[in-house]
């Protein structure tokens, strides 16, 4: 079954490449290549994973999934945009004059809120022996307990925290914008360059590694969107620079997973590691199916996790509950707690909610993007940004739900704040 299920998202694949004008950023190509990517990657591991026993109900799930984002994808673009149309004036994006004041002002105050950020995880550790086995503490504490007593990270940093992830985006955005101009002064580069490696290591000070892959995958974006009249109708040298890059960035998955505490993975080797890391939840989701496990008590309590911990803090009975799944093995090997973002929906939902939902995160993310191809760049800037940003949603569908969980959400309304305000800011001229 998995291999037929294989060989339909190649189909897929193909198909909605030609049938979105050979666009490879339209929402519903990157969904099926992100599925076929993650299915091939279990395909390595056939022997070991029991594979052979996949259930006809998971690949259905799968193939649905799919099918339902194409039909939503083709639906809107011949709404939106039935002949392809791209607005002329988003072929040549304007320079964008960095506010010097202001980006050394917010790169400093980045800095600060790094330094409390490490100080915070070094107050909630304690002293451990190396940095890997003081990650892997922050990790299992913040991740895995329910238990009031356990430090917490004060929640004023971590709102202070949005703001140099946000700045990642946002530097990211400006650097690619410029670049494209051939408009880069050495003071823009260096501060595109702190701000980036700032965003770095907060990130893996909080054990968070997918971040990078958001901010790759909303990079990733930014050039398109920058570039979209030279990159439209396939540009395979486009197409290349990205999976090189993504490439590099699995090199670096790999050789950082010690030093954020995955010491269970010491022993595994990088095709292992990697086809796991990326293939796993596609087998996890297939345990899933046949040992499911559902808590009817609360309304959407997977799906909606971020909106039931604010009802509750407004003082409604809703039981806590973890962010992070439960671990799962087959044959002795332990396949991690990533499930696709399938596993919320499906444990909440069932299958009618599973369609439902999907219905729903497919028909936001193409009416953004079409909407966004047919806008004027220059007055839409900040909307790309934040689509880059919640991008990241589309491209780990594959390995769990960022849409329902993090975006859908009160914590999601900051960012919608933040994001605009630095931006104006930092390319706007300010007396102080």
């Amino acid at each position: 079954m998995i291999f037929i299920l294989f060989l339909l998202f190649i189909s897929l694949s193909f198909f909605s490449f030609f049938l979105f004008d050979f666009d490879y950023m339209a929402p519903s190509f990157i969904f099926c290549a992100m599925y076929t990517l993650s299915i091939g990657c279990s395909l390595i591991n056939y022997i070991y994973w029991g594979m052979g026993d996949f259930s006809i109900l998971t690949a259905s799930i799968f193939l649905l999934g799919a099918i339902i984002f194409i039909i939503a994808g083709f639906a809107v673009k011949q709404a939106i945009s039935p002949h392809n149309e791209i607005n002329v004036n988003i072929n040549f994006p304007e320079p964008i004059n960095i506010n010097l004041r202001f980006a050394f002002f917010i790169t400093i105050l980045n800095v600060v809120i790094l330094i409390l950020w490490i100080h915070g995880v070094k107050s909630m550790m304690g002293n451990y022996g190396s940095f890997g086995e003081m990650m892997e503490a922050y990790r299992l504490s913040t991740n895995y307990s329910l238990n009031s007593n356990v430090p917490t990270m004060p929640g004023y940093l971590s709102q202070l925290e949005k703001i140099p992830l946000s700045c990642g985006f946002i530097f990211g955005f400006i650097f690619i914008n410029n670049y494209v101009n051939k408009k880069i002064r050495k003071v823009d580069v260096l501060l595109v360059i702190a701000n980036l490696i700032i965003y770095c290591a907060i990130s893996i000070y909080d054990s968070n590694r997918l971040n990078l892959l958001g901010l790759v995958a909303g990079l990733t974006v930014y050039y398109y969107f920058l570039t979209i009249g030279k990159s439209q109708k396939g540009n395979f040298k486009i197409i290349f620079k990205v999976i090189l890059t993504f490439t590099i960035l699995l090199l670096v998955f790999y050789g950082i997973r010690l030093l954020i505490g995955r010491s269970d993975s010491q022993d595994q080797g990088f095709v292992e590691y990697i086809t796991k890391y990326i293939g796993g939840s596609i087998k996890l989701f297939d345990l899933f199916i046949k040992q499911p496990i559902h808590n009817y008590s609360t309304w959407g309590f997977e799906t909606f996790q971020s909106l039931n911990g604010t009802l509750r803090d407004l003082g409604m009975p809703i039981p806590k509950s973890l962010m992070a799944k439960e671990f799962r093995t087959y044959n002795g090997i332990n396949l991690g707690n990533v499930y696709t973002a399938y596993r919320n929906w499906y444990a909440d939902f069932n299958l009618r909610g599973v369609i439902i939902l999907q219905f729903i995160f497919a028909l936001f993310y193409n009416l953004y993007y079409y909407i966004l191809r047919k806008s004027r760049l220059s007055r839409h800037k900040i909307a790309i940004i934040i689509y880059g940003y919640m991008s990241m949603a589309l491209f780990l569908h594959p390995i769990e739900d960022w849409f329902y969980s993090m975006f859908v959400s009160v914590g999601f309304v900051t960012y919608l704040i933040i994001f605009p305000v630095i931006y104006i800011l930092l390319t706007r001229k300010i007396k102080f």
